[in-house]
Parts: C-alpha cells; sequence; structure tokens
C-alpha cells in the first residue's frame, strides 16, 4: 500500500480460520479487535497485540495470536463504524458490545446480527459504515 499511494491508510484485521483444528491465528493492522463469546457465553475483545495500519511503514511486523474455537463459541468481526462515535471511549463501546453478544446467547445469527447493529445505532450517532460478520461453531448434536 505504501507503494500505491503514501498518503493513504487502511486497517485490516486477518483471520485465518482452522476448523479442522478448531481454532483461528489473529493478526491486526489497527483494526478494532475481534469480539470471543464463549460457550459459557462469557464475551469480551480479545486481546490482540497491535499492528500499525496498512500504508505506513512497508517493512511494519504483524504478530498473530492464536485462539481456540471450541464448539459454541461465536467469534464478531467487525468495522470501526460499529464502535466508533465521536465521544465515546472505544473501550467502553466494545465493551459495550461484548456485553450484547453475551446477552444475546440464544439467537439464531440473523438475529443477532441484528440486534448487535441495532444496539450500535441506539448507543450512538453513527458516521461511519458498519459491516459485521458472525463466525459460529456448531455444537456437537
Amino acid at each position: 500500500m505504501v507503494g500505491l499511494d503514501p498518503g493513504r491508510f487502511a486497517s485490516c484485521l486477518y483471520a485465518h480460520l482452522d476448523l479442522a483444528h478448531r481454532r483461528a491465528v489473529l493478526a491486526t493492522a489497527g483494526h478494532p479487535p475481534p469480539i470471543l463469546r464463549r460457550p459459557d457465553g462469557q464475551a469480551k475483545a480479545l486481546p490482540l497485540p497491535p499492528g500499525l495500519l496498512l500504508g505506513i511503514d512497508p517493512d511494519a511486523d504483524y504478530p498473530s495470536a492464536e485462539i481456540p474455537l471450541p464448539p459454541g463459541t461465536v467469534l464478531a468481526l467487525y468495522t470501526d463504524g460499529l464502535v466508533e462515535s465521536p465521544g465515546v471511549d472505544l473501550d467502553d463501546a466494545m465493551s459495550g458490545l461484548a456485553v450484547q453478544l453475551s446477552r444475546a446467547r440464544h439467537q439464531p445469527m440473523e438475529q443477532l446480527a441484528t440486534a448487535l447493529i441495532h444496539h450500535a445505532r441506539r448507543t450512538a450517532p453513527r458516521t461511519d459504515d458498519i459491516a459485521l460478520l458472525l463466525i459460529g461453531l456448531a455444537t456437537a448434536g
């Protein structure tokens, strides 16, 4: 990206899902961290090692983290438009999203996605685009 236009930057979240071994490898380039809901319903933003935005340093290092994905896990990947809003602390917004993900434990994925987006729109005005991808690992049976 540095070679394309030195004035452009982009955040990125890389996720490599290994469903056969029930794990994911994640790396971030200035992107909000995914939120993981465990099978017991607890949800939190993943503490990923930080990486620079793409387009800043062509030699930047992007450390990765591996996480287990046991049956019943839900992984929420989203753009900053879902959590960033003027005057709202980003950590508080991500914690609020995690709480909503935890509370909506037994909803089908489509309803869960709608509930998370509605929660974001109710809590603060949104000026940026919103994208949300939910990945649910089926429980046995």
